[in-house]
């Protein structure tokens, strides 16, 4: 995927850049020697907090192709071009990105955050997602940078640029404009939200989940990609436990191949290995959509492999088993669901960075039988929703709730 498609709908290039004293002027420069990065990055370490982006090209190697780096404090802009620079020379700037002296603004940056992790081995602290501080003041979680920067700035910024060859020389003006535009405006949106985050005292929980989110943004979890590749069909048990081994096996074809994992294996053919549990390469052939590269370099890896799953202990499907909702329960959890959405609202977080109807119910469905707290204890959601929660279910708290201005409020 595309850094476009993941910052949404991202900013192009605005007719005129707002003039503010946290917003750069002027047009960014693109930095191509080591003498000049390095005089750039001695002055974002004057600063003590600059906003960090990168484009990239995702659907071509393992690892994302990193095609530009923009950097933005409140005084200047650059453009970085990592071609230009050899071995370690980026190092200064990876390491900026890791520094927990630093503050680092990102918007849906964990892509951007994992480059850096990468590189330096180790993990990002003191940095903000402006998209994850956003849910945390009314606004829904995700949301697009341009939502982002119109609702705290008031500044409407153009679509555009949905996709270009990032790894293209010479880069336009146009691009050029449209990458610094992803990074010009975020220390203004970090100082306006974290002033409206001090009033609410939730500064310290924007943090908490930016790093918490952004630290394992990208870790191999092969359960959640059996999930989606299953796309919610009802599947037994011991599919989804041979579809957890080819999620594990296909991984390590693409680090291998240096591809991404999907143009190894895309997920509908590798459901469908699963679904029939084929057994021969004659079998692995006539799966529709299977590459069939894949095939003749790996099909007998993918074969053992669902032999392999099929002879596991059957108490390893139990991780797919998930308590079935009764009536009764369903309308316990729907209503439990519905009584959280809207506390949440009235409190201006985003329902979704606390929890999904899906936890909630698997925690609901265990209460009572030596389960885990829905939240833990020291974690900012606990603080938000969950204490609350507790001794609402306890009977020592009810909930009132009225509507004003458009939106639930808890009087």
């Amino acid at each position: 995927m595309r850094h476009e498609e993941a910052h949404d709908e991202a900013s192009a290039p605005t007719a005129k850049i707002i003039d503010h004293p946290a917003v750069p002027q002027g047009e960014a420069e693109l930095i191509s020697t080591p003498d000049r990065l390095g005089e750039f990055m001695r002055h974002v370490r004057t600063q003590g907090c600059f906003a960090f982006d990168t484009e990239f090209i995702g659907e071509e190697t393992f690892i994302p192709k990193i095609c530009l780096v923009q950097l933005a404090t409140q005084s200047q802009i650059a453009l970085i071009d990592p071609f230009a620079f050899e071995g370690t020379l980026l190092n200064v700037v990876w390491d900026a990105v890791c520094d927990p002296t630093l503050t680092t603004i990102v918007h849906a940056g964990g892509q951007d955050i994992n480059a850096a992790q990468r590189h330096t081995s180790r993990p990002a602290r003191n940095v903000i997602d402006t998209q994850i501080a956003a849910g945390f003041m009314g606004m829904p979680w995700p949301t697009s940078l341009a939502n982002v920067v119109h609702a705290v700035a008031d500044l409407r910024l153009n679509k555009g640029h949905t996709f270009t060859e990032w790894d293209s020389r010479p880069l336009s003006k146009q691009q050029l404009s449209y990458a610094a535009d992803d990074v010009r405006y975020l220390p203004l949106v970090w100082q306006l939200q974290h002033h409206k985050l001090e009033t609410l005292n939730r500064t310290a929980w924007a943090v908490s989940e930016s790093e918490e989110s952004l630290r394992t943004s990208d870790e191999f979890a092969p359960e959640s990609q059996v999930r989606r590749a299953a796309r919610g069909m009802g599947l037994r048990p011991r599919v989804m436990t041979i579809l957890r081994e080819l999620v594990i096996l296909r991984y390590s074809i693409a680090q291998t191949k240096d591809l991404p994992p999907r143009t190894v294996l895309p997920d509908s053919p590798m459901l469908e290995l699963a679904r029939r549990k084929v057994a021969s390469t004659e079998e692995l052939l006539d799966i529709r959509g299977f590459p069939r590269q894949t095939v003749h370099e790996f099909g007998t890896e993918i074969l053992a492999a669902i032999q392999a799953a099929r002879n596991l202990p059957l108490d390893r499907d139990l991780v797919w088993v998930t308590p079935e909702e009764g009536a009764d329960d369903r309308t316990r959890i729907d209503a439990l669901w519905s009584i959280i959405t809207m506390r949440a609202i009235s409190m201006g977080i985003a329902t979704s960075l606390i929890l999904t109807r899906g936890e909630l119910s698997r925690w609901y469905l265990a209460r009572g039988a030596g389960a885990a707290p829905l939240f833990a204890p020291d974690s900012w959601r606990h603080q938000a929703i969950g204490q609350w929660l507790d001794s609402f279910l306890d009977g020592n708290e009810t909930l009132r709730l009225g509507w004003k201005d458009g939106g639930p409020i808890v009087p």
